[in-house]
């Protein structure tokens, strides 16, 4: 795979950077007159400019360094047009040097998030204050509850809900802030809700002005800072988390990302943040801005089977988040793709499948069931790929075991086997899981339980 021309500026995936150039060839009266006349403010915000766009990255969060935004601006990207042949050498220099500067010098750069007495309630049709309640909810609750009240107040509420990709970042911000920069512990305890807004808000705190060179070092640490004996599943969310920060942070250069996830500590580590890079990748772009390049609309498996081998596992066990949206979530004609698969990879497609069907019917088991029919005789693999992402969802097996005792007889032992696999990582000794196991498990299918969880 050829990688693509790096930039570094766009960190949020799919916020474009439209409209943004000049310069100054240090922070100078020059500088701003070039920032305000190419209509930068009118995308982003930057304390020195006065200026408080929110389509594109907020610059006093990001901080980068001269070298990106003269990048950024002369090749442009992710919706944000070149200008190169627009403005000179030493303009583009110029506004490059006074973002650079003027992000270093400003007072919003030190901490993103700052706690107050806002409260939802206090919030009417006010996007701001809806970002800093949520934020605050988050400092005071921590992120799971902030972002299932996010998820949940979405649904009722047509401003929070265009803007709750916005309010997932400040509730970034506020978790890194809450966990005193600890990104590790902030990314575990994330989620996907509104397009992975969250994991955006870490990542532009934790990446903030980190020149992409040193990112690989930075990114090898941040997991690994969690605290020793870990259960398997927090590290999972973590380099899971990390995975998605580091495509948003590269403006989705699938290589590059790929590229530093090899670089992680262990072999488990390594694959597990592989799922949140191709997991990025999938977004639909209605959701997530401007597309990935890393696509192809003739083939719907891409990049999938054209990446090597060590990344084949995640790319196709998230596939179908790239299928379903192209197809108009007909199933059955995702489930033609997915048999469509590489040979020895169509299985895996189908457990994608089931994944989907898990977050598409809100874990709703008889639903699931009805879907996964179109696998046929790959149901059981389908049926897996559901339990594993309710179990992991819910952190538990409540609906779980509820949707193996709806599924066909045939698929139960598969789908226990799936449950085990998050059971599993929840606990560091094989009593452990085993026990985790017995508590959800009919004794029957204890075998499978065990088996997913290593037990």
């Amino acid at each position: 795979m050829r990688p693509l021309r790096r930039w570094t500026l766009v960190l949020v995936a799919g916020l474009p950077l439209a409209g943004c150039g000049g310069g100054a060839t240090e922070p100078s009266e020059r500088g701003a007159r070039a920032f305000a006349s190419a209509g930068c403010g009118g995308c982003h915000t930057l304390a020195a400019a006065r200026t408080h766009g929110t389509a594109g990255p907020d610059l006093d969060q990001l901080r980068p360094d001269a070298a990106t935004v003269a990048r950024q601006v002369a090749d442009g990207g992710n919706g944000m047009p070149a200008f190169r042949g627009r403005l000179s050498a030493g303009a583009i220099r110029a506004v490059a040097a006074y973002v650079a500067a003027a992000t270093r010098r400003s007072p919003v750069s030190a901490t993103a998030f700052r706690p107050d007495g806002t409260k939802l309630a206090d919030c009417r049709r006010d996007v701001t204050c809806y970002r800093q309640a949520f934020g605050n909810l988050v400092y005071a609750h921590g992120p799971r509850e902030a972002l299932a009240r996010l998820d949940a107040a979405g649904r009722g509420n047509s401003l929070i809900q265009s803007e709750c990709h916005q309010i997932a970042h400040t509730i970034g911000h506020a978790a890194y802030a809450r966990f005193h920069g600890d990104a590790a512990k902030a990314l575990s305890l994330g989620s996907m809700t509104c397009w992975s807004g969250y994991y955006h808000g870490v990542i532009e705190r934790a990446f903030a002005g980190v020149p992409r060179g040193k990112v690989p070092a930075l990114a090898r640490r941040l997991c690994t800072g969690l605290a020793a004996g870990a259960s398997t599943f927090v590290t999972y969310q973590c380099v899971h988390g990390l995975g998605h920060g580091l495509m948003i942070y590269s403006g989705n250069d699938l290589p590059y990302s790929l590229r530093v996830c090899d670089r992680l500590a262990t072999a488990y580590d390594q694959r597990s943040c592989t799922g949140g890079v191709f997991m990025q990748n999938f977004l639909p772009a209605p959701m997530a801005g401007v597309r990935t390049r890393w696509l192809k609309k003739d083939d719907l498996l891409y990049p999938c089977d054209a990446v090597g081998a060590r990344d084949k596992l995640y790319c196709y066990l998230m596939v179908t988040s790239r299928i379903l949206p192209e197809v108009g979530y007909d199933w059955r004609r995702a489930a033609a793709w997915c048999r469509r698969a590489e040979g020895g990879w169509v299985a895996t497609c189908f457990q994608s499948l089931g994944r989907d069907a898990s977050g598409f019917t809100h874990q709703r088991a008889r639903r699931i069931v009805s879907i996964c029919r179109v696998a046929g005789a790959l149901g059981d693999d389908c049926i897996y790929g559901a339990a594993r992402d309710v179990t992991s969802n819910d952190a538990g097996a409540r609906r779980a075991k509820v949707l193996c005792a709806a599924a066909p007889a045939r698929t139960r032992a598969r789908c226990f086997e799936g449950i085990g696999t998050i059971l599993g990582g929840f606990r560091t000794d094989r009593a452990a899981r085993r026990a985790e196991c017995d508590a959800v498990t009919p004794v029957r299918y204890r075998s499978s339980c065990y088996r997913g969880a290593v037990a």
